[in-house]
């Protein structure tokens, strides 16, 4: 379940262990300098914004990590971060966003 209404998922798999993905997640938030909100206990489930900028508000995201044999499936659901304004092309620029921060995860992984 997300953390909110999500207007766009995309999914992915890596080919390292669910531990690996997430040091790489949180490591890829420090170093750009998102924020870091609630990480599930087994550590399968983060949820961060995106920073702002002057352009950007933020994006809401929340990666689901599951464990496929030696693999990892990752699930982004994304959104506009809490109490931004809202905007009608709002899923196209959030979606460009998530996909910059995966792209600094493959580099990690």
């Amino acid at each position: 379940m997300s953390m909110f209404a999500s207007n766009g998922t995309i999914e992915k798999s890596y080919t390292a262990a669910p531990a690996a993905v997430g040091a790489a997640i949180a490591a890829v938030c420090t170093e750009a300098g998102h924020h870091l909100g609630t990480v599930s206990p087994d550590q399968t489930r983060f949820e961060l914004t995106t920073k702002r900028t002057a352009l950007n508000w933020g994006t809401a995201i929340v990666l689901t990590l599951s464990e496929a044999g030696a693999n990892t499936n990752v699930r982004v659901d994304y959104d506009n971060s809490a109490g931004s304004q809202k905007a009608l092309l709002d899923g196209r620029k959030n979606k460009k966003t998530v996909e910059s921060f995966l792209g600094q995860l493959d580099a990690r992984i």
